[in-house]
């Protein structure tokens, strides 16, 4: 039975060492761009990075938020191909913890930038719709250019809040570390 399942190497397959593409359903349905041996989907992040409206601080905000968005609501967690010695540890209810305090980040987070930024970064980031999409809903009653435009600025104003939230929270959770470790130890 186990001789059915076998793995075919990439440079069998025709393609050189660690590249793989995407499938055809991929590329009808995205904009695909190669970089070197990496195919990523242009999505309306990358597209205001290139434009160069957002720096990486906010482009790695985007995908804190999006990984703890998508851990906290549907339980998956992307991470890079491991190397054989990082290893999860823990159980169920470790898993469990970590979905809870990525949920309360996310919950913090809209607390801290408003309902109407929530909504966007769910329309930006969850379900990855591009501005023009945005844009009929958001302002249905504006040209399509001009909407863009306002969802294209309000975006990029709002991953850089988003940046500032997480450096918010990071300082937050440090100085209450810092407070702990302070406490004298002859009380």
């Amino acid at each position: 039975m186990f001789e059915m399942v076998r793995e075919i190497p990439v440079a069998v397959a025709g393609l050189p060492e660690g590249v793989v593409r995407p499938t055809g359903e991929r590329y009808r349905h995205s904009e695909i761009r190669g970089v070197g041996n990496t195919f990523r989907v242009v999505n309306a992040v990358q597209s205001m990075y290139d434009a160069g409206d957002i720096g990486d601080d906010e482009l790695a905000a985007a995908d804190r938020w999006y990984r703890e968005y998508v851990f906290a609501s549907l339980g998956v967690v992307e991470t890079p191909s491991s190397d054989g010695r990082v290893r999860e540890r823990g159980d169920i209810h470790t898993w469990m913890m970590g979905r809870g305090q990525c949920s309360a980040r996310i919950t913090q987070i809209r607390d801290m930038l408003g309902l109407c930024a929530h909504v966007r970064l769910e329309m930006l980031l969850a379900r990855e719709m591009s501005f023009s999409v945005m844009a009929r809903h958001l302002y249905p009653a504006l040209s399509e250019g001009r909407a863009r435009m306002k969802v294209s600025a309000q975006c990029a104003l709002l991953l850089e809040q988003l940046a500032h939230a997480y450096e918010v929270l990071s300082k937050k959770k440090n100085s209450k570390n810092l407070v702990n470790d302070k406490l004298p130890l002859d009380i």
